[in-house]
């Protein structure tokens, strides 16, 4: 199970994702940041920033991690800065592990201490 939770500022939206992002439920982290791409040019100052809040992921499978590398390229095609946020340190081993922070840039990955 998924849940996210959406809170905008300005131009800035966080979605808080808690629960597991894995083959079962990534369709719906798909389609939260289809309808946000669509409905970029309805906000007032416009969307500049997305926060994926990860503290309340449990796990990732393969599927939730290649989901987020699409996210984040989707986005930034459209000239959103892209964070990661507030990872739990087992989930951010893993994707250290497999070098997603490198491979999407460092800067846009936050680990839990």
């Amino acid at each position: 199970m998924l849940e996210i939770e959406t809170s905008n500022g300005k131009s800035l939206i966080c979605l808080k994702l808690s629960g597991e992002l894995e083959i079962s439920t990534v369709e719906q982290l798909r389609l939260c940041v289809e309808r946000l791409c669509l409905c970029v040019e309805r906000l007032p100052d416009g969307l500049t920033e997305v926060h994926l809040d990860f503290l309340g992921i449990e796990f990732v499978d393969s599927t939730g991690i290649g989901t987020l590398i699409n996210v984040m390229k989707d986005l930034r095609e459209q000239d959103i800065k892209v964070m990661v946020t507030r990872i739990p340190k087992e989930i951010y081993e893993v994707f250290d592990l497999l070098s997603i922070p490198e491979l999407m840039g460092e800067d846009s990955f936050e680990c839990l201490s």
